[in-house]
């Protein structure tokens, strides 16, 4: 009887609990409990006391960095949120926690937005700028923020474990980042175009068919994406770092065995100011595997690697392809001529001609590429 009557407070306690968590959840204002504030987001383990049956147990919990739903933690300006399912957006309250999958805008050169992630873990938005959170349930640990215009920074702590946070537009994510980093996106008149700075710590790039190994402090890339994501443009701006490309599959045969096995080809391509990377798809009518074509070009626009294949296909390959430019097209065409017995004229066009964009150009840095105007 004893027994009972000691769990009887705890019970209490915990229905409690969980009663004003449903109730201001369901109010679109949820409190962190005072407790719960003090140590949910330091990014440390917890240690937690029960008392049961009179003796206290006790249990580390895992570290926690995101609170369960993010908040307006300071407000200086006029900025406005859109919850989800909701049709009209209505004005951003300082202090006032938002559910996961609302927009936040801010309206005016002079507003400056914090949304708090967690205590550690912030978005802030100094003029004009939109972004969102991914629409989730409440036990996902992970969060996400939606790109939709301007500039934003995220001041993450360094410690951050990996596949915690991402950010996303339609032709990448951002996957694993640590520290500070600056985001400039905008839609253009066909796709959009994004401009990802990593002020410090670290952070990687995710998309079709390319991967950004790691970015670090003052690494600065462009990506531009065509509306119907057949087209992606990855333009070096500041710092080197390796961009590792999708060559297709590729069938190995093992000589001693006689056993063939398909695995896929990567290309590490070391991306540099005024460096380029184009990817080009086609979606074929019959199927799903598109018909992808990855051109490499240094600093001055000459090509310098180019593979042409069809997705999980290792009958559709082309190989990495020789380059050419005019001096090397020159001397091949000279060779040729030599070892002719007659003096026919030399086939100039036997090598494909590089595609070119709608400047005309073969790898065109995107428009103000060098971007020393962000106000990161």
């Amino acid at each position: 009887m004893k027994t009972i009557v000691r769990f009887i407070p705890v019970a209490a306690a915990l229905c409690a609990l969980s009663l004003w968590a449903q109730d201001d959840i369901e109010d679109g204002v949820a409190e962190t409990p005072p407790a719960a504030e003090a140590s949910a987001d330091a990014g440390e383990e917890v240690d937690v006391g029960i008392d049961i049956g009179g003796q206290l147990h006790h249990s580390k919990s895992e570290p926690k960095f995101f609170y369960t739903i993010p908040t307006v933690s300071r407000l200086e300006g006029t900025a406005d949120v859109l919850k989800p399912g909701a049709r009209d957006w209505e004005s951003a309250v300082e202090g006032r926690f938002y559910p996961l999958g609302s927009v936040y805008r801010t309206v005016g050169a002079g507003t400056r937005l914090t949304v708090s992630l967690g205590r550690d873990c912030k978005v802030v938005v100094i003029g004009e700028a939109s972004f969102g959170t991914r629409g989730q349930g409440l036990a996902v640990k992970s969060r996400a923020i939606l790109l939709k215009s301007g500039v934003i920074t995220l001041d993450l702590p360094l410690n951050l474990p990996e596949g915690l946070l991402f950010v996303d537009a339609p032709g990448f994510s951002v996957v694993n980042p640590a520290g500070r980093s600056a985001y400039r996106y905008a839609k253009t008149g066909d796709g959009d175009k994004a401009t990802i700075r990593c002020v410090t710590g670290t952070l990687a790039v995710e998309g079709l068919h390319f991967r950004i190994l790691s970015m670090r402090a003052a690494n600065e890339v462009c990506i531009q994406t065509s509306q119907d994501a057949l087209f992606t443009g990855i333009y070096g701006t500041r710092g080197d770092y390796v961009c590792k490309l999708d060559q297709g599959t590729f069938k190995i045969r093992d000589i001693e065995t006689g056993e063939s096995h398909t695995e896929q080809k990567f290309l590490e391509w070391k991306i540099s100011p005024q460096t380029a990377v184009r990817i080009q798809r086609a979606v074929p009518e019959i199927g799903k595997n598109m018909a992808v074509t990855v051109m490499t070009f240094d600093a001055v626009g000459n090509l310098k690697n180019r593979c042409a294949f069809a997705e999980n296909r290792f009958e559709v390959n082309s190989g990495e392809l020789a380059p050419h430019d005019k001096g090397s097209q020159a001397e091949l065409e000279k060779k040729a001529a030599e070892a002719a017995s007659d003096t026919a004229a030399v086939d100039t066009d036997v090598v494909d001609a590089v595609p070119t964009d709608n400047n005309g150009g073969g790898a065109p840095a995107p428009a103000d590429s060098t971007d020393d105007d962000l106000d990161f």
